[in-house]
């Protein structure tokens, strides 16, 4: 089973978002521990060596904006599919263009939003699906026009 990574991550009116995120596995369960990546069962740090980087060949992926993880408003969609997720060896990158942020409504719901959450669903090709990312957004409100 893969634990999803939480993370926050700012969405600037206006700017280009292009986010490429990592992952990597061990071959034993780990934690992070002020900042360094410790093996679970000894709390001793886990070499480099024993990491592996994720592989996306022949996968595909997913993502929902919501201002609440259970509400039935869908902010936006992001995937492979639609080019809004772009899967490349070991790296999984979010994008909106610019002119797709400028589109996004700074405000309160139910026409604009400053904050949602985001849970990437990667699809395997043997058709296993697995959540790996959860993510907080913050929209910040463009001031140049």
């Amino acid at each position: 089973m893969t634990k999803p990574v939480s993370l926050c991550l700012p969405i600037y009116q206006g700017a280009t978002f292009d986010e490429q995120l990592e992952r990597t596995t061990y071959p034993y369960a780990v934690r992070e521990e002020f900042g360094q990546i410790v093996r679970a069962d000894t709390g001793i740090p886990a070499p480099d060596s024993d990491a592996t980087p994720e592989d996306y060949t022949g996968c595909s992926a997913r993502m929902q904006l919501r201002p609440e993880i259970d509400s039935d408003v869908v902010i936006d969609e992001r995937s492979t599919a639609n080019g809004g997720i772009v899967l490349d060896g070991a790296k999984l990158s979010i994008r909106w263009s610019a002119l797709e942020t400028s589109a996004m409504v700074y405000g309160e719901q139910p026409s604009g939003w400053t904050r949602a959450i985001g849970q990437v669903e990667v699809t395997r090709p043997g058709g296993q699906v697995e959540r790996q990312y959860e993510i907080a957004f913050t929209l910040h409100q463009e001031g140049t026009r």
